[in-house]
């Protein structure tokens, strides 16, 4: 209820009072205000992992960003796959706006303490070893308290329907590039010469708790959307596990790749890379924005991007030879595309949650946290072992076996065909992905495939009548009609923009809800019902 969190605790006057209703106008005027913590959170994540705010002029090389990565991301992904064991105690504390400010909060303690200890900060009065241990530690804080916050946003997004959280995950992405060229075109006043930036350290530590903060403002003004998820892994179907192992495997390779360039690469390259990639995000989450806006649902076609994403990486790894790692425009290109997956996956495993009535913490927990821990362990690996391997003259051996991993992980282990399974009904009458995906944003179009059938005419009526009365969901009422309008199943699959599998799971349905056996009946059975509405 709402006693249950500060901001809502007093109902009335006072300043408490004034700020619930603040933030009640504020998330009512702009709904996807909640969602966009995704947006701040992955904001954050660039800005620290690539030593935007926090690096001083003594850093020459990006070992430093190494070490906070993989200590920050591992933590991350190790934090969300032990989520899953104790999932519904994690969904009932995620359902705690102070656990996830919290959460926040605690991510940015550990940026502080990363600042503090820095070159021109503590470092003069604290022994060596103190320094190193207090930087994994803190780097291991930002890991644990933004996976709080990374899993309240899995939670937020699995709990809309799949076209509005294309369009939510598109404007954070958006947030994203926003706010690091913000960040980055700030003054450079920097409070210690040589030091780090004000806005930099401003930015790095606030952004985790402004990311909780924007989670939790989801309290406030509950979209009402959300629903009870189940927490048994038996409802996973087999193709979700491969879908979490081709993840690891995915991010372990280009990650890897990348922790090449970044180790032994000046900071200025890595910021450049940075920055290309950022503006390449931007233009994809515009691309992914106006397609959730104006794109039919058929056309959403998820599982060929995934294919073509894990196509050109295996091209660009398999090339890695004859341009090397450090070459910056291909490094740049591997990042992109590590970019497009993830944002896709994020999508799917929204889907998953919102298609299957599985818990977020369980979806999220070990979908997005085989990223995480793949991400992480790539690192290690890019910086540790593979430049070991390649310093052997074996570095050609290295790049085809990668891949190949990649080429069989993207085709053999979860292929297109696997996504289907991944989405398919478990249940007659239960919407597939593509059902989901027709279902446009509110107020983008009318609810019927006719155009005359917008003045809801009689045999309009009769239509809606009889779905209502059947309980027929609303592809299944627009093929109710063509059926009933003498369309075949090719006819209607192309006047609904379906494909023709689809038409024909619908027209099982149709007639097993409305207990018939054939189109005559049908027929019959929609004359009868006009008849009765024109009586009216």
């Amino acid at each position: 209820g709402s006693a249950r969190f500060g901001l809502s605790s007093v109902s009335g006057g006072g300043v408490d009072g004034f700020m619930k209703g603040f933030f009640e106008k504020l998330v009512k005027a702009c709904p996807s205000l909640p969602f966009l913590a995704l947006g701040v959170w992955l904001a954050w994540a660039y800005i620290a992992y690539s030593g935007t705010a926090w690096l001083s002029d003594t850093e020459m090389n990006g070992a430093n960003i190494s070490t906070m990565y993989i200590v920050s991301t591992l933590t991350f992904g190790i934090v969300l796959l032990a989520s899953t064991f104790r999932a519904a105690r994690i969904r009932q504390l995620l359902d705690r706006p102070a656990v996830v400010i919290a959460g926040g909060a605690f991510a940015s303690l550990g940026c502080l303490v990363i600042v503090l200890i820095g070159p021109y900060y503590l470092t003069k009065v604290l022994p060596y070893d103190l320094i190193t241990a207090l930087f994994y530690i803190a780097s291991a804080c930002t890991g644990l308290g933004t996976a709080v916050v990374g899993l309240k946003c899995g939670q937020l997004y699995g709990a809309i329907a799949p076209r509005k959280a294309i369009l939510y995950t598109a404007l954070s992405h958006v947030a994203i590039a926003v706010i690091y060229f913000t960040v980055i075109g700030s003054p450079s006043w920097q409070p210690v010469p040589g030091g780090p930036s004000l806005a930099g350290i401003l930015a790095f530590v606030g952004m985790p708790l402004a990311a909780a903060g924007a989670a939790a403002l989801s309290f406030i003004a509950p979209s009402g959307e959300k629903a009870e998820r189940g927490e048994s892994r038996s409802r996973f179907p087999r193709s979700f596990w491969k879908l979490a192992a081709v993840t690891f495997a995915f991010s372990f390779v280009v990650v890897a790749l990348r922790s090449m360039l970044v180790e032994v690469s000046p900071i200025d390259v890595t910021l450049d890379n940075t920055r290309l990639v950022m503006l390449l995000r931007m233009a994809m989450a515009l691309v992914f924005a106006a397609a959730a806006i104006g794109v039919e649902g058929e056309r959403f076609d998820f599982g060929k991007i995934y294919s073509v994403i894990m196509a050109a990486v295996v091209a660009l790894i398999a090339f890695c030879p004859i341009v090397g790692v450090t070459h910056l425009g291909w490094s740049a290109l591997v990042t992109f595309l590590s970019a497009v997956f993830e944002f896709v996956l994020w999508c799917i495993l929204a889907f998953v949650v919102y298609q299957r009535h599985i818990s977020a913490v369980l979806v999220f927990g070990f979908g997005y946290g085989a990223f995480m821990a793949g991400s992480g362990a790539g690192w290690l690996a890019g910086v540790h072992v593979f430049p070991q391997i390649a310093a052997t003259g074996n570095s050609i051996v290295l790049y085809l076996v990668l891949a190949f991993a990649v080429l069989a992980c993207a085709f053999v282990l979860f292929s297109e065909k696997e996504f289907d399974r991944l989405f398919k009904p478990e249940g007659e009458g239960e919407a597939s992905l593509d059902d989901l995906l027709g279902d446009e944003l509110p107020g983008m179009r009318p609810d019927d495939a006719d155009a005359h059938t917008n003045k809801k005419g009689r045999f309009g009526l009769a239509i809606d009548a009889l779905a209502d009365q059947a309980g027929l969901s609303r592809r299944e009422k627009d093929v109710l009609r063509c059926l009933a309008m003498g369309y075949d199943a090719g006819a209607a699959a192309k006047r609904l923009q379906v494909s023709w599998n689809t038409v024909r799971t619908h027209t099982r349905n149709v007639y097993a809800k409305l207990d018939i056996h054939s189109r005559q009946e049908l027929i019959d059975l929609v004359d009868r019902a006009t008849e009765r509405t024109q009586e009216r």
